[in-house]
Parts: C-alpha cells; sequence; structure tokens
C-alpha cells in the first residue's frame, strides 16, 4: 500500500489473481490431528466429537499478534455430523454432512461438457495470490439458508447476497458497508458457523458474486478457522465458551441512561440537577446521566475529538463536583473517553511514549474523517504494548476515583492510523480490530479496580469486545430507516455472541419527529440497555404533553419490568444466551422467522414487535405455540401472521402462554428502588 493515508479496505481486496493451491502430496495422521502436506502449504485439521473442527492453514508467511486468543472447543452437542476429507493426489477439500444433507462442500462448478474447465480451479476451496501474499477460501452452504451474524453490522440482518469487510471505521449514519467492529463469524441455521480467530481484515462475499459460493479472502497466508456444528443456540454457546463469557453488568446500568452530544450538553451541576427535577416532577424512573465530552477542558465539539481527562474548571469547582451531586440523588454518572491524545494538550506528557509510531519512529497521527484543518493533530495509544495499555487503566481508574463516577463511554477507537507501525511491525490498517478490543478491555479494567465492577459504554472492537459490556451501535440516523437500522445492526451482534446491547433512542443524528422518537423510545425501553442520546435534546418534554405522558408509561414499565430483565440477564450468563434474541436463535425450525429482522424475544418469555411507521400498526408474526398480548390477555396460537395497533404510549408485546413474569407492584425512581419493592408475579394464561 503506497498511500496509506487514503486507504481503502476494497482496494486492498481488489485486482488479486487466484490460483490453485495445488495437490495433497502427503498425509499424516496423528493423535486426532490430519496434516496435509501440500507444494505452496501445509494443513492440519483437527476434529472436536461433536462439535466441529479446526483447520490451521500454514503458508510460512502469517502476521505476528494477531491470532485473538481463545478457548478450546469443549461442549459436545451431537453425533450426527459427519466428515469427508480428501486424500493424497487429490486437491484440498472438506464436506460436511448433516444426516444425509450436504451443509458445506466445495462450490467448484462441474463441467458437464468434460473438458472446458470452466471455473474449478478459480472455486477451489483453497485458493491462492501470489503477488500480495493472500489466501480465499471458497465453499457452498445450500442457499435456502439464512447467514447470520459477523457482529454488529449495518446491512441486512440475513447476509445472504452480501459483500463483508471485518475493517472498523467512523461509521457515521451507519453506512451499510461500514463497521464500528470487525467479528469474523457467522452461522447458519443449516446447522454450522465459521468463526476465523484473527484480527487481520477479511473480506466476506456471501453470495454476492454467485449464489450460494461463500468467499473469505485474508489478506495473509497462515491462518487458522473453525466450523462449529449445532443449531444457532449450540453455535452461540460454542462461540462464547471459545472466546469468553461477559460479567452481569452493574444491576443499576439496566435503568434508564440519558446523555446529549456535547454541542448541546449539560454544562455544570445545575444543568443536570434541573434535568433530575424535571424527571421526578414527571414521576419518570433514571439511573445514569452520561456526560459527552463538555465536561472536558477547552473541548470543542466536533474539533478536539480528544481525551485530555481535566475537567472544565469553568464549570466545576471540584473533579468530584457532579458525581458527589448525583450519589445523593441515588443516581450514576458516565463520563465520555477516547484514546486519542492531542500532540498539543497535557495528557502527552505522560503518554507521549504509548502512542503508535510510524516507520520512521514519529508519533503516527490520526486522520480527521471529515478532513477539517482545523483540528489540532492527535496520536493514538498503542495497546498493543502491555504497560501502555495497563498506563491507560490506570488514567481511568483514577478518573472514576477523583470524579466519583461510576462508567466510561469508550468512544471512538476505530480510526488506527494505516501509517502506523505495532510492536510487532504490523501496519496499522491491519490492527484495527486489534486496537479496538485491546482499548475496551483497557478501559473496562479501569472502571473494575476503581469500582469493583468494570462497565463500558463501548463502540470499536472485535471479537472479545462483548465481555465488556455494554456494547452500543454508534451514531445511527434519526430516521425510521434509522431505528430499522439500529434493530438490524443489534440483532446481528446479538446473534454473534454479544448478550448485551444498546443503540442511542431517538438515533444520534438529527432531529426525530414525535412520532418516530416515542416508537424509539418503546423499542428502547424494552431492549437490553436504554439510552437517550443524541444531537438534539432526547428528554420527552421536548415534545408535546402527550409524548410526555406515553414516555413516562413506557419507562415505568420497564423499570417494573427490572425483576425480570436482571433475571432473564443472569440467565443469559448461565445459559450463554443473549438477552435480546433473533427469533431464529430462539425459534430454529420456525422456518417463519428465518428472514425476520424487526422482532425479537427479550430474555425467554417477552416477544416484542416495535412499530415502525406513523400508522401505529404493523404485522407481527408470532411463533408455533400460544401466545397472550401483554396488554389486554388475549390469546394468540402461532404460527400465524396478525396485524396489530398499538398507541404510542404502548408497544406490542406477547407472552409465552403459561409462564410467569415477576414485576414490580408500584412505580420507582431508580433500579435499586425497584428491586427493593413489593413484587408481583402475573401468570399468562388464557
Amino acid at each position: 500500500m503506497n498511500n496509506l493515508n487514503d486507504f481503502n479496505i476494497k482496494k486492498l481486496f481488489e485486482n488479486e489473481s487466484f490460483s490453485s493451491a495445488g495437490f495433497i502430496k502427503e498425509v499424516v495422521k496423528n493423535n486426532g490431528i490430519s496434516t496435509f502436506i501440500m507444494s505452496k502449504m501445509k494443513i492440519q485439521v483437527k476434529l472436536y466429537n461433536g462439535v466441529g473442527l479446526k483447520v490451521d492453514i500454514d503458508a510460512g508467511d502469517g502476521f505476528s499478534g494477531l491470532s485473538v486468543p481463545h478457548n478450546a472447543p469443549t461442549e459436545n452437542f451431537t453425533d450426527e455430523y459427519t466428515v469427508i476429507f480428501p486424500h493424497k493426489g487429490d486437491k484440498f477439500s472438506m464436506t460436511v454432512k448433516k444426516g444425509d444433507e450436504t451443509i458445506f462442500s466445495p462450490f467448484a462448478p462441474q463441467d458437464q461438457l468434460g473438458f472446458l474447465n470452466l471455473g474449478d480451479e478459480l472455486y477451489e476451496l483453497l485458493t491462492t495470490s501470489t503477488e500480495n501474499g493472500m489466501i480465499r477460501i471458497s465453499f457452498k452452504i445450500p442457499s435456502n439458508y439464512g447467514i447470520y451474524g459477523m457482529g454488529e453490522n449495518f446491512t441486512t440482518f440475513l447476509k445472504n447476497g452480501k459483500t463483508l469487510y471485518t475493517f472498523p471505521q467512523d461509521n457515521y449514519c451507519l453506512g451499510a458497508e461500514e463497521v464500528y467492529k470487525g467479528v469474523p463469524f457467522f452461522l447458519t441455521n443449516a446447522g454450522i458457523g465459521i468463526v476465523f480467530p484473527e484480527y487481520a481484515p477479511m473480506k466476506f462475499d456471501f453470495g454476492q458474486t454467485m449464489e450460494g459460493l461463500i468467499m473469505i479472502t485474508s489478506p495473509q497466508r497462515s491462518l487458522s478457522f473453525y466450523l462449529i456444528f449445532g443449531t444457532p443456540e449450540q453455535i452461540v454457546r460454542e462461540f462464547l465458551t471459545m472466546f469468553g463469557i461477559p460479567e452481569l453488568p452493574p444491576e443499576w446500568s439496566f435503568g434508564m441512561w440519558v446523555s446529549r452530544w456535547a454541542g448541546i450538553g449539560y454544562r455544570n451541576v445545575e444543568d443536570v440537577s434541573e434535568i433530575l427535577d424535571t424527571f421526578q416532577q414527571s414521576n419518570i424512573p433514571l439511573d445514569v446521566i452520561c456526560m459527552d465530552p463538555q465536561w472536558i477542558q477547552n473541548y470543542v465539539p466536533g474539533v478536539t475529538q480528544a481525551c485530555e481527562f481535566q475537567w472544565n474548571r469553568s464549570a466545576f469547582t471540584r473533579d468530584d463536583d457532579l458525581g458527589n451531586f448525583l450519589k445523593e440523588k441515588g443516581k450514576k454518572l458516565c463520563l465520555w473517553v477516547n484514546p486519542y491524545v492531542l500532540l498539543n494538550g497535557t495528557v502527552i506528557r505522560e503518554m507521549k511514549n504509548c502512542l503508535l509510531k510510524d516507520s520512521k519512529g514519529e508519533i503516527a497521527l490520526v486522520s480527521n474523517q471529515d478532513r477539517n484543518p482545523n483540528k489540532p493533530d492527535r496520536g493514538m495509544v498503542d495497546f498493543s504494548r502491555i504497560e501502555c495499555s495497563e498506563k491507560y487503566t490506570s488514567i481511568i481508574e483514577n478518573l472514576m476515583i477523583r470524579s466519583n463516577a461510576d462508567a466510561v463511554m469508550t468512544d471512538f477507537g476505530e480510526t488506527v492510523p494505516t501509517d502506523s507501525i505495532d510492536q510487532n511491525e504490523n501496519p496499522g490498517y491491519l490492527i484495527r480490530n486489534l486496537i479496538g478490543d485491546l482499548y475496551q478491555h483497557s478501559a473496562f479494567e479501569g472502571v473494575k479496580k476503581a469500582k469493583g465492577q468494570g462497565i463500558v459504554w463501548g463502540r470499536s472492537g472485535s471479537l472479545l469486545s462483548h465481555n465488556y459490556p455494554i456494547q452500543w451501535g454508534g451514531d445511527s440516523n434519526s430516521t425510521w430507516e434509522g431505528m430499522r437500522t439500529a434493530l438490524r445492526s443489534a440483532l446481528s451482534a446479538s446473534i454473534s455472541g454479544t448478550l448485551f446491547t444498546a443503540f442511542d433512542t431517538g438515533g444520534f443524528a438529527g432531529k426525530p419527529g414525535p412520532l418516530l422518537y416515542i416508537r424509539w423510545v418503546a423499542m428502547g425501553a424494552m431492549f437490553s440497555h436504554f439510552k437517550l442520546h443524541g444531537t438534539t435534546p432526547r428528554e420527552p418534554w421536548n415534545y408535546d404533553q402527550e409524548i410526555v405522558k406515553a414516555f413516562g408509561e413506557l419507562v415505568r414499565l420497564r423499570y417494573r419490568l427490572i425483576p425480570y430483565i436482571i433475571s432473564e440477564a443472569k440467565i443469559s450468563i448461565e445459559i450463554k444466551k443473549p438477552l435480546v434474541r433473533p427469533l431464529i436463535l430462539e425459534f430454529p425450525l420456525d422456518t417463519g422467522c428465518q428472514f425476520i429482522d424487526d422482532e425479537y424475544m427479550l430474555g425467554g418469555k417477552l416477544l416484542v414487535a416495535p412499530i415502525f411507521n406513523e400508522a401505529g400498526k404493523r404485522s407481527v408474526y408470532i411463533p408455533k405455540g400460544k401466545w397472550i398480548d401483554f396488554y389486554d390477555k388475549t390469546r394468540v396460537d402461532g404460527p400465524i401472521w396478525i396485524t396489530v395497533e398499538k398507541p404510542i404510549s404502548k408497544i406490542p408485546i406477547f407472552i409465552k402462554y403459561g409462564e410467569t413474569i415477576e414485576m414490580t407492584s408500584g412505580n420507582s425512581k431508580n433500579v435499586k428502588e425497584a428491586l427493593s419493592m413489593t413484587r408481583k408475579k402475573l401468570v399468562f394464561e388464557s
């Protein structure tokens, strides 16, 4: 790459010419590992009975330090899978059968005439590029099955026919081809999932080139991947076993978070006090005030975009003024941070030797996405060096203690300078996923050391970011389409193993109209975590009294359901299943759920169907079984499509027949009070 500052991930994979990896010269079997020796590479395959298999491809030119730490598979779900391997003299291939059905196999189209040999070599399971040392893995999964996952991303929930790149970028308004987190993990309802424990960015073509053909291209020729067998639920469970299970977030985190973009944010204790008073007067519970960077000395919204960790002395006399005030009110404080350091600031004195450098040994500059020449120069913390990661952890720990704060919003982290070099001499465009994970880990540990429990409100990351809740979906657009996109991305994150997810309720960019706003509030209130945030005020009294009344009813409903939500969160960790679940994850045998991306399960008992229009009605798919409408207690027998209409103070919710839901018996001010209140158990039967 000649001009790394203008790096484009698509260009990395363009104009590559791939050829066959050759024939197998020898097959060696030892201790459950089959080694296939070829002229260009060595391939090792290890079978895990009932779970899947691991493939290690060694062409001798991998990148150092870009393998994701993980555990070996341990579960044993089923023995109905068989794997067929090639023999000496063959080209490398694998075929996986579930019972009598082939669910993974080479794609190479058969030459029916017998002599044209069209495409066979191009679409072999393994092909290599000699020019840039890439490898491409090609195979097919029956195209009548859905492909899901790849972490939080903003294209369609069903990935069939799409091309995705695991290359994090600052993705304003959620462009479909860009991601904040590069997660090379997907699964299908055919009975198989695939994960690459690799941080290097990769290209995934899920049938865009040719239906049924999946092509995965890596910029390195030595890498590993796993095939995991089972239902979607079993695959997600195994993924979490391998890549980590998060701790339960603090109970207060399940309450409502309120925030504003720095340009219009709360400026001092008096502003925050006024907000709290208005919520209290409206009898609306609240748990967390999140301060965007307006708390930072000399911060200019949209320009500075770095964190100096110094309180604005023109607004706050002491570092703990706001934290102490909120504690007295029974609320929590979250502070915005990011991993960029101003070269003309104060933090540079402590972090100068801990910033990413370029090949000349100079501090690599973080590029400005909007190319604004007035933005000050910034460097980025080199989290790949343990001593630098630990130093950042200490900074966060100190911030929490002296501010009497409870959490950090770990914004940004995607824009790793592409011309930087990490300690293993990997170029910056290869380490974005690595740095994102390490950034979240470092900040999470800082909060944990200070408060006893770790929590972030994180944006960047990769395969390990789910271990650091809460992960949120970035800068969504304040439109109906933005609301749908925010939900789809959260469901993609969930089915990729993220147990606790969120989004900016109301959308980040723009002012939502009253109906869009209140319908988004309804969805946020019935989600894993719930935060108001945007470039315009998101408090309800910025609209009319009808909206304020509906807002109060929706938020109070969430707090009455807090016992259920936290109980289900604990169960989610125990059974390794996300709190918010796409229907295909909960009902994998129901083909009606395969394409649904606008409904979800909240825990194991509540089916939620947000409304995405001004008319206030929608079609809802009811899966197989008996279900009870949460509000009017009418029974619906699935599978069936029904039309549902709800006023703005309600969201369509259906409860599994015969289930009991534990709720508080009254209204509370915060989660702590909700958990101490008398509870009632509602049994949903017709």
